[in-house]
């Protein structure tokens, strides 16, 4: 287009110059046609620059927009990593938890077991207690009837040693026969 209209104002300074034929000053026309010719070149001046710029826009745009899509894809990328760890993580939550319920349950039951054997124990240590105390003073009443007997060391009938035991088992000291 631009070659068209350079032509198109050539052939019509050479028509003017024919027309009115060589003046030794510059004439209107001259003048008109130096005055186009300076905005021809100036239009292609600006084009070409113009032309520059948008080539280096272009091509920042090129770049940007390789470098935004790799960025985004890197970005999903890392989206779904963090994703699959989450899914990960939420799995071994799950059996931490199972876990720990059962443990909670298994200290439950341990806490009831040992209440249960401490009351046994209570209750055997009562037990023993009074069958030590029983036996203590029954081994202290035996004791108590060895000496008695030692000092009535002498040759008794049958029935004094009988009346003596049975006196001996009356005390409440000494356990019934089972």
């Amino acid at each position: 287009m631009v070659s068209t209209l350079h032509h198109a104002c050539f052939t019509l300074i050479i028509l003017a110059s024919a027309a009115l034929g060589e003046q030794a000053g510059v004439t209107p026309i001259q003048k008109v046609l130096q005055l186009m010719n300076d905005m021809v070149a100036k239009g292609t001046k600006e084009k070409n620059e113009e032309a520059v710029k948008f080539s280096a826009f272009s091509q920042w745009c090129t770049d940007t927009k390789r470098t935004k899509g790799d960025e985004i894809a890197a970005g999903n990328q890392k989206i779904e990593e963090l994703n699959a760890f989450i899914d990960l993580k939420a799995v071994e939550i799950k059996k931490l938890t199972d876990r720990i319920l059962e443990l909670e349950e298994d200290v439950g039951r341990w806490k009831t077991d040992q209440k249960a054997a401490t009351d046994v124990r209570t209750k055997e240590e009562a037990d023993y207690t009074a069958t030590l105390t029983d036996y203590s003073e029954s081994i202290d009443a035996i004791a108590g009837a060895i000496g008695v007997l030692k000092k009535q060391a002498y040759n008794r009938n049958q029935a004094e040693l009988v009346q003596a035991l049975v006196q001996v088992r009356s005390r409440r000291l000494v356990p019934r026969p089972a």
